[in-house]
């Protein structure tokens, strides 16, 4: 399935103003723009025809206006000034980054998207985050160890899109929270090991937190169990291998290999990992195509199952 949104019809009521206070002027500061939004303390001289052509609600807020509005401040209340900036950037320069976008302009687009009813860059949102993180198994197989494209990567850019994800109820939040233990460590999370490239260090609230560490442990004890096979003979050797210590020393490696995140330095999540053509040439051709059949079960098990590591129905349940 995908995440189908649609803009609320709802929306906190805007105030209009006369400017007053100490106040900053944006770069966004169109020479002839007809209107000025305030976002906390921060203005923006704009065009309200550009905004309206985008949004209804907008659109309707305008139209209450006076004709003449440049002198008129337009108070945008419960909006950051950083979300405003990142978007009006995006309407004025459409071609900037048009193929991948930085993760604060997408997370821009997606909040003030879906609040002011603007409904082209919500969508051009959503998009970039699914195309990142599908739901469904085929499609992410295909995406595994595929670099970002359509949202700039930076160390901890998983985390902001977890953090993005839980907050507008994306579909495809359990694939995301499962890679971000697949890539750092728990405590590496906890202890705001994590930096950006900026030296800012990714932060998540508790309740996020929670729902990692009740998935990772749901994790654990589903490879432990699951994929017992990689630590007896149930599956390799197979009946018809060629060299059945072999293949019995080359299996026992595989698993200590998949069951420990060197990167991480920490148990590894490996219950939605593609088997690979390297790891055959470690085996007999039977039992290489053995492995390979297990595994490949194992993990379509997994990822129905994987909803249910971080308490949230299954996927196919929520269409």
């Amino acid at each position: 399935m995908s995440d189908t949104r649609t803009p609320s019809a709802k929306r906190k009521r805007s105030e209009t103003v006369i400017d007053e206070g100490p106040t900053t002027r944006s770069h966004i500061w169109m020479p002839h723009g007809d209107i000025i939004l305030q976002a906390e303390s921060t203005q923006f001289r704009v065009h309200r025809d550009i905004l309206a052509k985008e949004s209804d609600a907008l659109r309707d807020m305008f139209s209450s206006l006076p004709s003449t509005t440049d002198k008129m401040v337009v108070k945008m209340p419960g909006d950051s000034a950083k979300d405003w900036e990142l978007f009006l950037g995006v309407l004025y320069e459409p071609f900037k980054d048009q193929e991948m976008r930085p993760f604060d302009e997408i997370a821009a687009m997606l909040r003030l998207g879906s609040k002011h009813g603007i409904s082209a860059a919500e969508a051009n949102a959503v998009q970039r985050i699914q195309y990142e993180y599908p739901d469904k198994l085929d499609a992410w197989i295909e995406a595994t160890g595929r670099d970002f494209t359509k949202i700039e990567h930076h160390n901890g850019v998983e985390l902001d899109v977890l953090a993005l994800a839980h907050e507008f109820g994306f579909s495809s939040f359990p694939i995301i929270a499962y890679n971000c233990l697949d890539i750092y460590s728990l405590d590496s999370i906890f202890l705001g090991m994590i930096e950006r490239p900026d030296g800012s260090r990714v932060t998540l609230p508790p309740h996020l937190e929670s729902f990692l560490v009740a998935g990772f442990a749901q994790i654990m004890r589903f490879q432990h169990k699951s994929y017992s096979w990689l630590t007896d003979d149930k599956v390799i050797p197979c009946h018809s291998c060629k060299g059945p210590d072999n293949c019995a020393g080359a299996r026992d490696k595989l698993h200590a290999f998949l069951a420990w995140n060197q990167s991480a330095d920490a148990p590894g999540c490996f219950a939605l990992d593609v088997w690979t053509e390297e790891w055959s040439l470690d085996f007999c051709d039977g039992c290489a195509k053995a492995g390979k059949k297990a595994f490949d079960s194992t993990r379509t098990k997994a990822w129905e199952a994987l909803p249910g590591f971080f308490g949230i129905r299954r996927l196919d349940d929520t269409e």
